[in-house]
């Protein structure tokens, strides 16, 4: 998959003693937030579900604030301890698992391991969207896992309020996107633990745009393309 961080520098320091991810903004991170958030409004209205655009600037730094991770502890959403913010340098404490894709690309681990971190994911995201919120970026990536093989979520920056369907279709698209080029049975093993995690919270299905956004997205994210158009033909191997 091609990731780059476009918000961030991200480096893992040693601080007062104890391990520390450090996240420093660059230059241009403010434009292309704006950019993400005209881009997300054009696309909703395209698809006949206008929605709201996602915080940015001072609104998505706040996001990542002590507030909105109290408020998601309460909701049973585990989120890095956060050490210090500022206008450009966020500090969190360091999680040693690493982020959830190179977890599902570990081939030590066994496929029972990668549908439980799927579920997790899936009940992460459903837990927020039962409480009317949306993550908008939820790709594997900005969930972090322990050594104990539970996780948690980072990068808060683009949450808010919408019960809108389209939003709700980017956060599952998102997750589905960032994993489209693994190779086919590894894709539907995630694919099902998200969606069953996802379920087991909600009570209901994926929002239906899902899977055209899962599409679309997957232009940008993957990087083998033969396995992404396996996994875009195979489809949702889940029952309805």
């Amino acid at each position: 998959m091609y990731f780059v961080n476009w918000q961030r520098d991200v480096s893992v320091q040693q601080l007062d003693g104890r391990m520390v991810v450090i996240k420093k903004n660059k230059l241009t991170k403010d434009f292309h937030e704006y950019l993400l958030a005209a881009t997300y409004s054009i696309m909703s209205v395209l698809m006949a579900h206008p929605s709201a655009p996602p915080p940015a600037g001072k609104l998505a730094l706040g996001n990542e604030g002590n507030d909105m991770r109290n408020n998601l502890k309460r909701l049973g959403i585990p989120t890095p301890l956060l050490i210090s913010i500022t206008a450009d340098t966020i500090v969190e404490e360091y999680i040693g698992g690493g982020n959830l894709y190179k977890a599902f690309a570990d081939e030590e681990h066994k496929k029972n391991i990668i549908c439980s971190l799927a579920f997790q994911a899936g009940s992460l995201t459903g837990k927020l969207h039962k409480a009317g919120y949306v993550f908008t970026d939820n790709k594997s990536q900005n969930y972090l896992v322990n050594p104990d093989n539970s996780i948690v979520r980072t990068d808060l920056g683009f949450i808010h309020k919408t019960n809108s369907v389209f939003a709700q279709s980017m956060d599952i698209a998102s997750f589905l996107a960032s994993v489209i080029d693994f190779e086919q049975s590894q894709y539907e093993t995630i694919e099902k633990g998200f969606h069953d995690g996802y379920t087991s919270v909600v009570r209901r299905n994926f929002p239906y745009l899902h899977i055209l956004l899962r599409n679309i997205l997957s232009l940008g994210f993957a990087s083998d393309q033969s396995a992404m158009l396996q996994n875009m033909a195979k489809g949702l191997n889940t029952k309805k």
